[in-house]
């Protein structure tokens, strides 16, 4: 029979063995109980598995209202990562569970890939790495699209948070202009961070590359639509690094197709885990593709398994998470 002092200490984490195996190992030194589920167990198995832990770490499981009414004695879930839209956090809040992501783990390498994915679809890297090859001859200027200089053109920020605000960094010393919007900052605090303040219209007339740097919410979703990008340049191009539901795919794929859409860099798609790899935008050739890596380093992967550890051993000690999303839950 288990103890309740051995209850009161345990973790479940419903996935990503391998990448979190530093924090559960930090976990099991301070003596937590640690279940691990294995990968590829359904969020409601993981949930009933889960149901008299103190904490639940969750990689990629989507944990709705009804697996969240399985917690009984549940204080936090961490989400092992920024976003944190696959857990219902009203659901939580309403059952007393502390909800708390990871925000500050890989914002430099988020930034990094932003910018990587901008030159290169900027640079039309598609066209001038394969136009020699196509043509069969090395010089082939005559078969690239246009292409030009950063100075000469404008980039929008959609979203100036910590990884928005250093994306700004990187593309201003390319020389692009920066334009930025965010709704939850005033105009000051975007000026600082090195941004033009711009409306959301504004900034989508505007910007010959749009970045999107915002949480996935009800109001955010397709935020890149027909409609939106019907206001856009010709010749935009689009980058996502944030939540793949910012961005209708079968809008972005009609205005890639007529042209009114350069180029794109996507590194995230809807409905992660299983996205539907079939959708033509994913094979045009001007639309480069990541799958969700932005986030990856050898550092990155370690500190965000620690952080979740931390996160885990503050509220199994007593206090209060630290990246709590809603802090006025009461557990």
């Amino acid at each position: 029979m288990i103890d309740t002092q051995t209850l009161a200490r345990r973790v479940v984490v419903t996935d990503s063995r391998q990448l979190l195996q530093p924090g559960i190992d930090r976990l099991r030194e301070h003596a937590v109980d640690v279940i691990v589920l294995p990968d590829g167990t359904s969020p409601s198995d993981a949930a009933l598995a889960a149901a008299d832990a103190s904490v639940i770490i969750d990689g990629t499981l989507a944990l709705r209202e009804a697996e969240i009414g399985h917690l009984d004695h549940a204080r936090l879930i961490i989400r092992a990562g920024i976003g944190y839209d696959l857990i219902d956090v009203a659901a939580a809040s309403r059952r007393g569970i502390w909800v708390a992501n990871v925000p500050d783990y890989c914002v430099a390498e988020v930034a990094d890939h932003t910018v990587l994915l901008l030159m290169a679809a900027a640079r039309r890297l598609d066209a001038l790495a394969g136009a020699w090859r196509s043509a069969g001859r090395f010089l082939a200027y005559d078969l690239l699209p246009p292409v030009h200089r950063p100075s000469e053109r404008v980039l929008g920020v959609v979203g100036m948070g910590r990884i928005g605000s250093q994306v700004v960094q990187r593309a201003s010393a390319f020389g692009w202009q920066v334009i930025g919007y965010d709704a939850m900052l005033p105009d000051e605090v975007i000026r600082e961070r090195g941004a033009e303040p711009v409306s959301l219209d504004g900034l989508f007339r505007r910007a010959d590359a749009i970045t999107l740097h915002c949480p996935l919410t009800e109001a955010t979703y397709h935020l890149v639509d027909a409609v939106r990008l019907a206001t856009t340049q010709p010749g935009v191009v689009i980058v996502n690094t944030s939540r793949g539901g910012l961005v209708d795919l079968d809008a972005l794929d009609d205005a890639i197709v007529s042209g009114h859409v350069s180029a794109a860099g996507i590194d995230v798609l809807e409905d992660e885990p299983t996205p539907d790899l079939d959708r033509p935008i994913l094979s045009r050739p001007n639309v480069l593709v990541t799958a969700h890596v932005a986030w990856y380093s050898v550092e990155a992967r370690r500190e965000l398994a620690l952080l979740c550890a931390d996160e885990a051993l503050r509220v199994l000690d007593g206090g209060r998470p630290r990246n709590a999303v809603n802090p006025d839950a009461r557990p």
